[in-house]
């Protein structure tokens, strides 16, 4: 059993508990099959890993949040279906919550609310429907504030990610995203994420734009 999988087996045991599931094996097989999903070969980011560092942070805020088991499954959902050639990633991640969550005994009206914020994660700088999505859509994205060596980590492991794409591909596109940001009023969708991290997002995404920018003039030349 991985790192993850030991931090993550009682969060997941308690947010299953909190829906009044009584169901204990059908629960273990659908934690078992979503961690095998969030461990797909070709994934480099979007991993437990990844999963880890949401609870963190959600945690963190979980005070300023009105349903945080909402969030939670929202985050244990919301890249569970992750295929870089696809378009639908956030529709499929959405119909599986809602498969799994009536297995669980979900109410029709949590189940519809957790979708709902999954299918908010598709354009993270439009924001979601209320103050509780905001926040975990900020949350998903504070990667984009870290320190300068993990961002060029995540920035690395998102490109190992679209390896199908030629280097021309990815930086035409993959700069588009950083130059869109970038020229943004704000990055995060929160007054509290956007003075933590903005600053440092900012920089760090002109720092991989010109490593972009860079790439592009020494393959000209």
């Amino acid at each position: 059993m991985s790192a993850a999988v030991r931090h993550l087996t009682p969060l997941w045991r308690g947010h299953v508990n909190a829906l009044s599931c009584f169901d204990a094996k059908r629960s273990q097989e659908i934690f078992v099959a979503l961690c095998q999903s969030y461990s797909e070969p070709h994934r480099a980011y979007h991993t437990l890993d990844h999963l880890v560092d949401l609870f963190s942070r959600l945690e963190q805020h979980a005070v300023a949040t009105a349903d945080p088991l909402r969030l939670a499954f929202a985050a244990w959902y919301h890249d569970i279906v992750y295929d870089p050639r696809a378009v639908d990633n956030e529709e499929r991640s959405s119909e599986r919550a809602l498969q799994d969550l009536r297995e669980l005994g979900a109410t029709h009206d949590f189940t519809s609310r957790v979708c709902r914020l999954i299918l908010a994660t598709k354009n993270h700088q439009k924001g979601g429907a209320d103050a509780d999505d905001d926040l975990f859509l900020d949350c998903d994205y504070a990667i984009l504030g870290a320190a300068p060596d993990t961002y060029r980590t995540y920035a690395a492991n998102v490109r190992q990610e679209y390896a199908h794409r030629t280097d021309g591909e990815w930086r035409g596109r993959r700069g588009a995203f950083l130059e869109r940001a970038i020229a943004g009023a704000r990055i995060f969708r929160t007054q509290q994420f956007e003075e933590l991290y903005g600053d440092a997002a900012r920089q760090n995404m002109r720092a991989e734009l010109d490593r972009l920018r860079s790439q592009t003039h020494a393959q000209a030349h």
